[in-house]
């Protein structure tokens, strides 16, 4: 009789200085650009968004308070501390959403 073995793997969760620095999002045909920073903000358990949170707020119908890493991309978070939209992971650096059956994305800026 032959055993089988079933190889959990988890994934790696990036550190807050990996992922900090300028990003572009898109939603709904909409572009801002924001920083993302090391800064915590406890209230809603993330990390700052130093520059662009109006504009993602705007874009987004709720007020963002912060991010974090995920072990599958990148979370938005609300003041509430519930995640507002995670950016999957796409495996280049970049991340996928739904936001209200459209289509959003996170990539790294330029420069």
């Amino acid at each position: 009789m032959e055993t089988s073995r079933a190889t959990v793997r988890s994934l790696r969760m990036a550190e807050p200085a990996e992922v900090a620095g300028r990003w572009n999002v898109s939603v709904r045909g909409r572009q801002c650009t924001v920083r993302l920073g090391t800064g915590r903000v406890e209230d809603a358990n993330a990390y700052g968004i130093d520059e662009g949170a109006a504009c993602l707020g705007d874009m987004l119908g709720k007020a963002v308070a912060g991010w974090r890493p995920a072990p599958d991309g990148i979370e938005l978070a609300g003041l509430d501390r519930l995640t507002i939209v995670l950016f999957a992971d796409q495996g280049d650096g970049s991340g996928r959403a739904d936001v209200d059956g459209q289509p959003a994305t996170l990539a790294r800026a330029a420069g």
